[in-house]
């Protein structure tokens, strides 16, 4: 759609929240004053989204459960498992191994099970078989996804800026419409992001969003001034998107 798109990158913050109380109300005033103010010098439209996942990542739990699999199976091994022999080392008898067949098999199949909902249920857990490509691809789709579904795209001058953050993968995106592609470089929005970045990483998140969307606002008014006849087209309250919760 012309879009321009800022390079992603992870959110530096700490104990991810419940994404009713990632900000509180106070932060969420906040936000939205901060979008009017921004605004009231621009006749572009800032919007701001919050979502707990991006993608499901139903293969991180497989490997997840893969790898406890491999793992109670090899403790096992070296605590339990012993060669049983009829005392004579040159004998025929083969020997015989304590845990059998039937036993590994069951060690592999509880392991994999417990490792995929343990994946499914601990955030930082399935993060680590998510690969970073993955979660960004997600990440993207989701931005895009929200892009549509809010509007952001039907702006009257091609004007929609929507600040796109996934909890679970501890990632910004910022999107821009056709209009600020134009104008606005990849460069302009890496400095509005990684403002939240910073300020995730120092648990300053309101503090962080009131100013990456003041600065925004500063950077689309060179470009897109605020016009006579200019209306609030888009809600500036902070969008809550709820997907896997």
């Amino acid at each position: 759609m012309g879009a321009q798109e800022a390079v992603v990158h992870q959110v530096l913050g700490k104990n991810m929240k419940n994404i009713d109380t990632f900000f509180n109300n106070d932060a969420k005033l906040c936000i939205r004053e901060a979008i009017s103010e921004a605004e009231s010098i621009t006749s572009a439209e800032i919007v701001t989204v919050l979502t707990d996942c991006s993608g499901r990542y139903e293969r991180a739990e497989d490997l997840a459960g893969f790898f406890l699999a491999i793992i109670s199976l090899v403790l096992c091994w070296l605590n339990f498992q012993d060669v049983l022999t009829d005392g004579v080392w040159l004998s025929a008898q083969n020997p015989n191994l304590q845990l059998g067949l039937g036993i590994i098999i069951f060690i592999l199949v509880v392991g994999y099970l417990l490792g995929a909902f343990l994946a499914s249920r601990i955030g930082w857990l399935k993060r680590l078989f998510c690969s970073r490509k993955a979660m960004e691809s997600c990440l993207h789709e989701k931005a895009l996804q929200a892009f549509q579904l809010h509007r952001v795209g039907k702006t009257k001058g091609g004007t929609g800026v929507i600040i796109f953050i996934s909890l679970f993968e501890h990632m910004v995106y910022v999107l821009g419409d056709v209009e600020i592609s134009q104008h606005l470089s990849n460069k302009d929005f890496v400095e509005v992001r990684d403002i939240i970045l910073d300020g995730f990483r120092e648990n300053q998140k309101k503090d962080a969003m009131v100013e990456a969307i003041l600065l925004c606002g500063q950077k689309l008014q060179k470009f897109c001034p605020l016009k006579p006849d200019d209306e609030n087209e888009l809600c500036n309250d902070l969008r809550i998107w709820k997907q896997f919760s």
